[in-house]
């Protein structure tokens, strides 16, 4: 159901994107939490389009910085010839009646630096061979070399039974849920997600925003402008900075746009270096 309330002489109407089994979010929209208690990316949506999502963060992020995954415990590239059975052997005759699935590395699962379930809710990627192109999303999964104990083995069960066969020459990639273990965004860890509204403590669960107006740091390098084009900042954790424009000498006085850091949206006015500004971000909705 819509939330009703009165704000500022404003009525606005919240919606929530229910999850499974779930009466709506149980969280206010500044506040914080240590027990998740809504599932991670549920949609909490304001009637002028902004949108917030129920997310838990891996690392202490300060209100009004862009958050991102932190892909140093949300995933790995893709790995080649993995398919093994739970004592680490190759396995070649994993079929459309499984759903769980082995797979050994000792140099990607290892007990001591993966958590129980921390791709849960993420994908398994068949990148390349048997099942190539197909992704599953992942339920859970012990912690690796824990169960079974088997040297650089993890267990994952999957949402759903394999498309087609695999098997050991295939290769596979894992990315975690996007609203899982978010860390301050920089061009290490740039998949961006959202923008904190308030701080958030390492652990906790809580809000993100991914649409409409949002408040955040701005890196002012370059003129700010309202509608300009807004991107992460390369020089400062967590800022957005203006898109840039490099212009290319030819025959034809080409300019080209030159950018490696991800689109978040567009700036709302002429914002201060260091300081806090209006953005309209154009993330996930």
């Amino acid at each position: 159901m819509a939330q009703n309330f009165e704000a500022d002489g404003v009525t606005q109407t919240i919606r929530s994107r229910y999850g499974s089994g779930q009466a709506g979010p149980r969280l206010g929209l500044y506040e914080e939490e240590t027990t998740q208690s809504s599932s991670l990316g549920l949609a909490l949506d304001v009637d002028d389009g902004a949108v917030y999502r129920y997310s838990h963060f891996v690392a202490a992020v300060t209100p009004g910085k862009l958050s991102a995954v932190d892909i140093s415990v949300a995933g790995f590239a893709s790995i080649d010839g993995k398919f093994t059975n739970s004592a680490g052997a190759a396995k070649d005759d994993y079929g459309t009646d499984d759903d769980i699935i082995f797979l050994t590395d000792t140099g990607t699962f290892q007990s001591e630096n993966d958590a129980k379930n921390v791709w849960a809710g993420g994908y398994l990627f068949v990148t390349d061979g048997p099942g190539e192109g197909f992704k599953y999303r992942i339920k859970s999964h012990p912690q690796p070399e824990v169960e079974p104990a088997t040297a650089g083995t993890i267990k994952l069960v999957l949402q759903d039974k394999l498309g087609v066969a695999t098997g050991s020459e295939a290769s596979v990639a894992v990315i975690g849920n996007p609203y899982k273990n978010l860390t301050t965004a920089t061009t290490t860890d740039n998949f961006v997600t959202g923008s904190t509204v308030r701080s958030m403590t390492a652990g906790s669960f809580g809000w993100a925003q991914t649409q409409g107006w949002a408040n955040v740091l701005i890196d002012g390098e370059a003129t700010i402008q309202l509608g300009g084009l807004a991107v992460l900042s390369d020089d400062d954790a967590g800022a957005a900075k203006v898109f840039g424009l490099a212009s290319l000498n030819s025959q034809d006085d080409l300019v080209f746009t030159l950018s490696a850091n991800p689109i978040i949206g567009s700036f709302g006015h002429v914002s201060a270096d260091t300081e806090y500004g209006p953005v309209f971000l154009t993330l996930q909705g």
